[in-house]
């Protein structure tokens, strides 16, 4: 994910007025709309299993004109208007469902944030990964870290975790594809480690091999991957988990790709 992203997100939740207490000021619309003008960032607020609190949100931040429909107002979504053609400018679009805190606003009961040492998120996710004809794009869960619990003051990221687990193609995408493989959770894994410097924060991305990506998982256990990352020196010891979410990130097209269901526990 990059800077640009980031700002986009903090610029669409800061409409949601969401506090640790629950939706105040404005209230959620029972569905989203199925068509948005390019470079919208639609939203609504779902509900787990777990009774947790989601927001699922378009994420039209690289300029992309994705639109999503849910049905029940439960954990999912299908994509059905497309990103946009590809043109080589990398992410147009990320749909996902997110638990926890941004820019100053908190999904209600997430727990988050949280000190990483005393959360293990848990995700099962069910996934469609079969889009529109010349669609590309990635299936990942993304984590987002800060050194300070106080989420009001909307910290700089202290990192990001990015785990893959389907894609169009990884290799085609320039997402890990070979080189480091670790272990984790009864997959293998190929793990890229960007180190601050090149971007305000570390991010680490780790991917299914192409002949092992798989639709669905249960309970998988991110904490795994963070401890991965620390081990790797990428990820900051004693940070404070404060935001995950599940969804596509689209470089073209895109539309039919969907999460059945999301349960993210443990927090």
């Amino acid at each position: 994910m990059r800077v640009a992203r980031l700002k986009a997100r903090l610029a669409a939740v800061s409409v949601l007025a969401i506090s640790a207490a629950g939706l105040s000021a404005v209230a959620a619309p029972t569905a989203m709309a199925a068509s948005c003008p390019s470079g919208q960032t639609s939203w609504m607020t779902v509900k787990q299993s777990n009774n947790v609190q989601g927001v699922l949100i378009s994420d039209n931040w690289g300029g992309g004109t994705a639109c999503e429909t849910n049905v029940g107002g439960t954990a999912n979504f299908t994509v059905t208007q497309p990103a946009a053609s590809y043109s080589s400018r990398g992410v147009l679009s990320y749909p996902d469902i997110e638990v926890g805190c941004l820019g100053g606003y908190c999904s209600w009961a997430s727990g988050l944030p949280a000190a990483e040492s005393s959360v293990t998120p848990l995700v099962t996710w069910s996934t469609t990964n079969s889009p529109q004809p010349g669609s590309r794009f990635d299936t990942g869960i993304d984590s987002w870290f800060a050194s300070s619990a106080t989420e009001g003051s909307k910290p700089t990221p202290t990192g990001e975790i990015m785990v893959l687990i389907n894609s169009s193609g990884f290799s085609g995408l320039g997402l890990p594809s070979a080189g480091t493989q670790v272990s984790i959770d009864g997959y293998e894994w190929y793990a890229t480690y960007i180190p601050a410097g090149s971007r305000p924060w570390p991010y680490t991305i780790y991917a299914l091999d192409q002949g092992s990506v798989v639709d669905s998982v249960s309970s998988l256990n991110m904490a795994n991957f963070y401890a991965d990352a620390m081990a790797s020196n990428n990820l900051p010891a004693d940070q404070y988990l404060t935001d995950i979410g599940a969804g596509n990130e689209i470089w073209a097209n895109g539309a039919g790709l969907s999460t059945n269901s999301l349960l993210i526990s443990g927090l």
